[in-house]
C-alpha cells in the first residue's frame, strides 16, 4: 500500500473535536462569570465617580434616581447637540452657588 492511497486516520481528528465540544459550556461558562465580575467594577466605579464628576460640571445631584437618570441622559447627549434649545432643560440641575461678577 503507498502513501497516495492510505485512507487517513480521522478516530485523532473526530476525537479532538468531540473534546472541544465538551469544553465549550466550561468556557462560556468561564466567560459569563468574569464578565459578571467585570460589570460589577465597572458598576462601582460609575457610582463612585458620579459625585465628583457632577461637582465639576457644576450640577447638583437630585434626590431621586429617576431625576438623576435624566439628569445624566441631557448631559450625555451634550456631546452630540450642545447648543440646541433642548440643554437648557439641564439648568435646574446646575449649582446656583456663588456668582462671579462685578461687586
Amino acid at each position: 500500500m503507498t502513501l497516495a492511497t492510505a485512507r487517513p486516520d480521522t478516530s485523532m481528528l473526530w476525537g479532538t473535536i468531540v473534546l472541544l465540544l465538551l469544553l465549550v459550556p466550561v468556557w462560556y461558562r468561564s466567560a459569563v462569570t468574569s464578565t459578571d465580575e467585570w460589570a460589577a467594577a465597572v458598576r462601582a466605579m460609575v457610582n463612585v465617580g458620579r459625585k465628583p464628576l457632577a461637582d465639576a460640571m457644576c450640577l447638583v445631584l437630585p434626590d431621586q434616581l429617576a431625576m438623576e437618570r435624566d439628569m445624566w441622559t441631557m448631559v450625555s447627549r451634550l456631546s452630540r447637540m450642545p447648543y440646541h434649545e433642548r440643554a437648557s432643560a439641564l439648568d435646574r440641575y446646575r449649582d446656583a452657588g456663588p456668582q462671579s461678577g462685578p461687586p
